[in-house]
């Protein structure tokens, strides 16, 4: 009898196989009744089976694509790894040898191999006297920056200079330099000096030089320079001067001290050194020194600076680099100021740094040397650029460089020099004082009652226009001393002692109101308005009363 082994109880299956046996049957389930029959014995059209259908047709058009994709990755690692001379050979037959491979390649898998047309765009130049165009055509003229637009090259003059020795070439490249009124300026301006100080030529000017003056006038201070120091031009040059002989000058040649502008300092860097060339030039010269004054005053300058006649002939300054103006406005318009010593110390310590030709770039610090060149002088002159302004009190900077009251301090015999502007019109040229221009400006304008009385209706910032001209005014009698001081007095008399005037300009600006009341107050304090003191006393209570803010 055989022994039988004892069998094992049947295994449970673990929770994990059962849910995978009923993950089967309902997969089993599933496709079974995917395409059963329908209630009339139809079969039923499963969403699932489309939705699946075109699932398929998605995955295999992204595959077709990335076939594509990768055969276009293969031909850009063969383009960029080389291609061999069998290949290139193929290539260029296939495509030609001016053909782009990947546009060619790209153009296969156009609809019905069509290739698309390769637009090329042509520039053609159409002549001026091209019949076709209309008798009224103007042609353009394209920009000659050969550098931004490559391949072209237009106007060529300004790359290269003039051929010398051509006359016609040299009057059209210079046809603006120097101005034609250069001259007459310049005797006008000898003769006015001539009028006020009995002197047939002053020994000395000082030019004030603005950048935007010499811009617009194509360097008409510049050609007024040379004119008095008697040099000129080499023919076809821009960058040599000469001399001119003194028997053709019949003159002497004048000295001149030039006070250049920060900006002018920064974009006329090259004419800066013309001009100190010239100047030293014309020191150098050995000519009597009845007839050379810049000859005469240096040698003066080298006894008193113990320098070389070269150094003492430095007459080119500006504020020291990254630094502009002298900074006399900002003191004036703050009406913190003292004395005028204080400012005419402030104006000698920012315009004291002199240019050399010989050190081009770098602006030193020569103090003494500019005292001694401005103890010289006897005329200061402007040009004045009215393009943008109606009169000299609508702005303040050209009584911040005024170096007048400076050079009347510096002077031995005290002598305050002429303060000349020279103005350049449609209608012509005009040089005038200092006095004549402030006084008819301010008569025709600022104390006229057809212009205060406009601006005060239709202008919203017109108390702060009148306040900001008394204060200009109020700056060039502190720089220069040529303001006549009945023009206060009328002032004041207008806007201070009419009840109604003051109640209107306080109600209208009263932060510009007490900026006018402390114009007064100050002119009065410091002797630049000659009137009583009890007039002084009722400015300063009017002022406080405008501080108050009480009605």
């Amino acid at each position: 009898m055989e022994a039988r082994l004892p069998q094992a109880p049947p295994q449970t299956p673990s929770p994990m196989r059962r849910f995978r046996n009923v993950l089967d049957k309902s997969r089993n389930g599933l496709g079974k009744s995917r395409n059963g029959p329908g209630l009339f014995g139809t079969p039923i059209k499963s969403p699932l089976n489309k939705s699946r259908n075109g699932l398929d047709r998605s995955w295999n058009g992204m595959m077709n694509r990335k076939n594509r994709l990768d055969r276009s990755a293969n031909g850009l690692d063969n383009s960029l790894s080389g291609l061999s001379p069998e290949d290139e050979a193929r290539r260029i037959k296939r495509f030609g040898r001016n053909r782009n491979m990947w546009e060619d390649k790209g153009k296969q898998n156009t609809p019905n191999g069509i290739k698309p047309k390769r637009h090329i765009v042509k520039i053609k130049t159409v002549s001026p006297d091209d019949d076709r165009l209309p008798p009224s055509h103007m042609v353009a003229s394209p920009g000659s920056d050969i550098i931004a637009r490559k391949g072209f090259v237009g106007n060529t003059k300004f790359l290269k200079g003039i051929k010398k020795g051509d006359p016609d070439a040299e009057r059209g490249y210079f046809a603006n330099f120097p101005p034609k009124d250069t001259a007459a300026i310049m005797d006008e301006m000898i003769a006015k000096n001539k009028e006020l100080t009995k002197q047939p030529f002053p020994y000395c000017v000082t030019f004030t030089l603005w950048a935007t003056d010499n811009v617009n006038t194509y360097g008409r201070s510049l050609a007024q320079i040379f004119y008095l120091l008697g040099v000129k031009l080499v023919d076809g040059t821009i960058d040599e001067v000469e001399l001119i002989p003194l028997d053709k000058l019949k003159r002497p040649r004048i000295d001149v001290v030039v006070s250049c502008s920060g900006v002018f300092r920064d974009l006329f860097m090259n004419q800066m050194t013309l001009l100190d060339q010239a100047i030293k030039m014309v020191a150098e010269a050995k000519e009597p020194p009845e007839m050379n004054y810049i000859r005469k005053h240096s040698f003066q300058m080298t006894q008193e600076l113990s320098c070389g006649i070269r150094e003492a002939a430095t007459r080119v300054f500006s504020n020291s680099a990254g630094s502009y103006s002298a900074n006399i406005a900002a003191w004036v318009q703050s009406n913190e100021w003292e004395s005028e010593t204080q400012l005419q110390r402030q104006f000698l310590a920012r315009k004291c740094y002199a240019f050399n030709s010989d050190k081009p770039g770098l602006m030193e610090y020569k103090s003494e040397m500019f005292k001694a060149a401005l103890r010289n002088s006897d005329v200061t002159i402007q040009n004045l650029d009215l393009n943008d302004i109606l009169s000299i009190t609508d702005v303040p900077h050209y009584y911040d460089s005024d170096p007048t009251k400076v050079i009347q301090a510096l002077r031995y015999d005290g002598k305050r020099p002429a303060c000349l502007l020279a103005k350049t019109t449609a209608e012509g040229h005009e040089v005038h004082t200092l006095n004549e221009t402030i006084r008819i400006d301010s008569m025709a304008k600022i104390l006229s009652p057809d212009y205060y009385e406009k601006i005060l209706k239709q202008n919203e910032d017109g108390v702060k226009e009148i306040s900001n001209c008394l204060r200009n005014m109020l700056g060039w009698a502190v720089t220069s001393g040529n303001v006549d001081t009945f023009l206060f007095e009328i002032a004041s008399s207008i806007f201070m002692e009419d009840r109604e005037m003051v109640l209107r300009l306080r109600e209208k600006d009263n932060t510009s109101f007490r900026n006018l009341l402390s114009t007064f107050v100050k002119a009065g304090e410091q002797g630049y308005w000659e009137t009583s003191e009890k007039k002084i006393v009722k400015l300063r209570e009017l002022k406080k009363f405008a501080e108050s803010g009480f009605d």
